[in-house]
C-alpha cells in the first residue's frame, strides 16, 4: 500500500528529510546500485525523480528520511564514491517539504499537477500579448496563490518571524519555481527578494520589461496573509531583460490606493 505523503512530511523529531541530487553515468544496474546503497545506509527514500540530461548521463533527485545522528557530509561522500556517480549535491529540507507520492498529487493542501515550465510561460506570453492589463491580472492571480499558501502553512504548523521567509524559500525550491534569498524586516515589512533560476524568466526569453509579475503577486499574497497588512511587491530587475537574477522589492502598500495600480507596482 502506498502511503500518502503530504507536502510536509518531516514531523518525526528523531529524523530529518535530506535531499540528494546525484549525477550518474547511465548503464545497466547503475541506478539500482544507488538505491540499494541508500537502503543499506538506512536512508528511507520518501520521493525521487529522474532527469535524463543526455543519453549517457542522468540526475537522480531523491528525498530521504535519515536519523538525526547520521553524518550527512560523510554519507554524501560515500554516495559520490560509487562507481557510476560523478557528483552529489545535498541539503536538509528544514520543514520536511516533499511531494505526495499518491494520486492525485497533493501540493500544499490541494491537488497539484506537474507541467512543463514552457507550457506555463506560453500562457503568460499569450496573456501579455493579447489581454489588456495582463500584468495586473497575473499579479492578482499570484496574490491569491501566495495568500492560499500562507493560510495553509499557518493551519498545519507554527509560522513566525523566524521562519516565514525560509518556509517560502523552501516551497519555491520544492516545486521548482526558483531559489530565493529573502531579506525582509518583520517590523517595517520592507525588504527584497532575489530569485535565482526563476522558471518564468529562464524560459521566457529576451524581454524589454520584467516578466515575473505572477511571482511578485505570489510574494505579496504570502506576506500580506502572514503580516496581516497589505504588502506591495514589485519586480525591479529581471533575468529576462539580461540581468543575472530577478529582484523584487517589498514594501507596505499605501492605505487607499487604486488596487490595480498597486498590484502592477506603479505606486512607488
Amino acid at each position: 500500500m502506498v502511503r500518502d505523503l503530504c507536502m510536509f512530511a518531516g514531523f518525526n523529531e528523531d529524523s530529518r528529510i535530506v535531499w540528494f541530487k546525484i549525477t550518474y553515468s547511465k548503464g545497466p544496474g547503475s541506478l539500482s546500485a544507488i538505491t540499494d546503497f541508500l537502503e543499506k545506509e538506512n536512508a528511507y527514500i520518501k520521493f525521487g525523480h529522474i532527469d535524463n540530461i543526455t543519453q549517457h548521463i542522468g540526475e537522480y533527485s531523491v528525498f530521504t528520511e535519515l536519523k538525526k545522528d547520521v553524518d550527512i557530509e560523510e554519507l554524501a561522500r560515500k554516495i559520490e564514491g560509487l562507481e557510476a556517480v560523478s557528483m552529489v549535491e545535498h541539503g536538509i529540507s528544514e520543514f520536511g517539504m516533499i511531494y505526495s507520492v499518491d494520486f492525485p498529487l497533493n501540493v500544499i493542501g490541494v491537488r497539484g499537477v506537474m507541467a512543463r515550465a514552457l507550457t506555463i510561460v506560453d500562457i503568460i506570453k499569450i496573456l501579455n500579448q493579447s489581454v489588456p492589463h495582463a500584468e495586473g491580472l497575473l499579479t492578482l492571480s499570484g496574490l491569491r496563490g501566495g495568500g492560499h499558501a500562507a493560510k495553509y502553512f499557518k493551519s498545519i504548523m507554527p509560522i513566525n518571524d523566524s521562519n516565514f521567509a525560509s518556509m517560502l524559500a523552501e516551497l519555491y525550491r520544492a516545486v521548482g519555481w526558483g531559489i530565493l534569498e529573502i531579506d525582509c524586516n518583520p517590523e517595517t515589512c520592507e525588504g527584497k527578494i532575489i530569485v535565482k533560476d526563476s522558471f518564468i524568466a529562464d524560459v521566457y526569453g529576451g524581454s524589454d520589461q520584467p516578466v515575473c509579475a505572477f511571482m511578485s503577486g505570489y510574494f505579496a499574497g504570502y506576506l500580506t496573509e502572514y503580516f496581516g497588512k497589505n504588502i506591495s511587491v514589485r519586480e525591479v530587475s529581471c533575468k529576462a531583460t539580461g540581468k543575472n537574477v530577478c529582484e523584487h522589492i517589498i514594501s507596505l502598500a499605501p492605505t487607499s490606493p487604486d488596487q490595480q495600480n498597486q498590484l502592477r507596482g506603479e505606486i512607488k
